[in-house]
């Protein structure tokens, strides 16, 4: 599905033909955002041929899951990026591509689903119709700006869950280590795209690619700045992360040695009346305390109260 806004004059029209924007593009003043959701390779044609793009662009747009990175042409960059969906409340998080192929007055946008709110962003355009003067570079930037803004939320909720955990870590409540595997594999994937992003945007803005200006290099700086802020609280969190897990460890391998600590107090008390017992059992003759008359009771009295004083002993000890 294609959707076309044209902005002419602070007015924004959505019933330009496809066909008509080799010929509308060549008009001074005129900015275009065209929309491609979930295109078909007709609909990609159909950019290639009004928007004169190469065919390894295409490729790129038609096809999903693509490391992110910018790549130069003659009159346009191309940028693949990914953004979170915002309607996830819990991690995992789920990333969603989004290709963006921006030239001197128009933005194109390649996605699958719903990544980008294009009200949100036609209505950010329409607030500031003084700033489409500024061309495709302006229409970049708000549509990377709702992108990567939908990060944010994301890393909140993955922070909170951070917190949660180290709670659940000193409280001994169960699955902790599968829940902090599992959220560890979340972050590891919104660092893999959004690392990638940060390095794309640096080359975007260092290089001189003729089109884009001064103030629209600064609001594509604040862009970068936001990414670095997505990569930096990832990296804290997967910090925090690999704390908790060292500190579960530390807690379970602790319980384990009390029970280990308490297993053996008891069987040194149990081994003491083992001894005792045996000794008793062996039933040779010439054993004096076999024919006493209060051997029996002597025996178990000795039993307790080697048993009894080897607790007290442990307890002291703390080990019980």
């Amino acid at each position: 599905m294609i959707k076309v806004r044209v902005y002419r004059e602070g007015e924004e029209l959505t019933t330009v033909p496809v066909a008509d924007l080799s010929e509308v593009r060549q008009e001074p003043g005129v900015l275009i955002w065209v929309d491609v959701v979930s295109p078909s390779k007709d609909e990609l044609d159909a950019m290639g041929e009004e928007f004169e793009l190469h065919p390894l662009v295409l490729e790129t747009c038609g096809t999903p899951n693509r490391r992110p990175k910018v790549e130069q042409f003659k009159d346009y960059v191309m940028l693949v990026c990914y953004t979170v969906e915002r309607a996830t409340a819990e991690p995992p998080a789920e990333l969603l591509e989004v290709d963006l192929v921006s030239g001197r007055n128009f933005l194109i946008s390649f996605h699958h689903g719903r990544p980008v709110d294009a009200e949100a962003v036609a209505a950010r355009i329409r607030a500031h119709p003084e700033l489409a003067d500024q061309g495709g570079g302006f229409l970049l930037y708000v549509v990377l700006d709702e992108l990567v803004d939908a990060f944010f939320p994301a890393l909140d909720a993955i922070g909170a869950r951070v917190e949660d955990l180290e709670e659940a870590v000193f409280e001994g409540r169960g699955q902790v280590q599968s829940d902090l595997f599992r959220l560890r594999r979340d972050m590891v994937a919104v660092r893999r795209v959004a690392s990638p992003m940060r390095d794309a945007m640096l080359v975007l803005l260092r290089r001189d690619l003729g089109l884009f200006g001064e103030e629209t290099r600064r609001y594509l700086q604040d862009i970068y700045d936001h990414l670095i802020r997505v990569v930096e609280s990832v990296e804290d969190y997967q910090d925090l992360a690999s704390g908790a897990l060292d500190a579960n460890l530390s807690v379970v391998s602790n319980r384990v040695a009390e029970v280990a600590r308490t297993l053996g107090a008891y069987a040194a008390i149990f081994a003491v009346l083992t001894v005792i017992a045996g000794i008793y059992g062996m039933n040779f003759t010439h054993m004096p305390e076999l024919r006493w008359r209060y051997g029996y009771p002597g025996a178990l009295g000795l039993m307790v109260l080697s048993g009894a004083g080897l607790w007290l002993f442990f307890k002291r000890k703390k080990w019980l």
